[in-house]
């Protein structure tokens, strides 16, 4: 949003898939697709542009840690770029969920640039290190959803990792941060999306897309 207000509205949103709707509006009208067909040329050249642009935001803030990308947060600092607390229970870490959204975008591109291709090949090695097997997040007899233990289930994934450590955190109303799911309150445990299968769709399309895109020495 701009001017600046102050506070997390302000911030780069890829939460709720925000900025990645906009990015794809903005596509499908710099390509004329299907509805944006009478859209006039001059329309469709700001409008991609606007995509140059925005993916030059992507690149900027995924995260880098010892020199190598991984994902992205939930949201980033509308100045610095780094990553950034929304609500309380939402802190700057690496998030899962809202990172699927963006590389299935980036793989979507007929003509990634080398530093693309390279975005995504950091991106699917960080949720291959990261994915979480034979372990079920489910509603339980002793109350509220717990990630439980589960044979075969899997993979799945956590929302948020603490970045440099790569271990899942937990966020409260009270702005805590927890290792541990069952610390935090009840009302959370139950009212958030605290773990998820989304990358694994990622992870399904990578070997093929890497195929098309053998000009980058993978996950370099």
């Amino acid at each position: 949003m701009w001017p600046l207000q102050g506070g997390y509205h302000d911030a780069v949103t890829y939460n709720d898939g925000a900025m990645m709707h906009v990015m794809e509006l903005l596509r499908n009208v710099s390509e004329g697709r299907n509805e944006f067909a009478f859209v006039p040329q001059k329309i469709r050249t700001r409008a991609a542009a606007s995509v140059e642009r925005g993916i030059d935001c992507i690149l900027a803030t995924q995260i880098v840690v010892d020199g190598r990308r991984t994902v992205w947060c939930q949201q980033h600092d509308a100045l610095t770029l780094k990553p950034a607390s929304a609500r309380n229970y939402e802190m700057p870490s690496e998030a899962s969920a809202e990172s699927v959204e963006i590389v299935l975008f980036l793989m979507q591109m007929s003509d990634p640039s080398p530093q693309v291709v390279q975005a995504v090949d950091a991106a699917v090695a960080w949720f291959d290190k990261t994915k979480i097997d034979n372990l079920a997040f489910k509603f339980t007899a002793e109350g509220g959803r717990r990630l439980v233990p589960s044979p075969g289930s899997g993979p799945i994934w956590a929302r948020y990792y603490e970045i440099g450590s790569d271990r899942p955190i937990f966020g409260d109303r009270d702005k805590s941060i927890h290792d541990d799911l069952n610390e935090i309150s009840a009302e959370r445990r139950k009212g958030y999306a605290w773990f998820g299968a989304g990358p694994e769709s990622v992870l399904q399309r990578y070997e093929l897309w890497r195929k098309e895109h053998p000009e980058v020495d993978a996950r370099r």
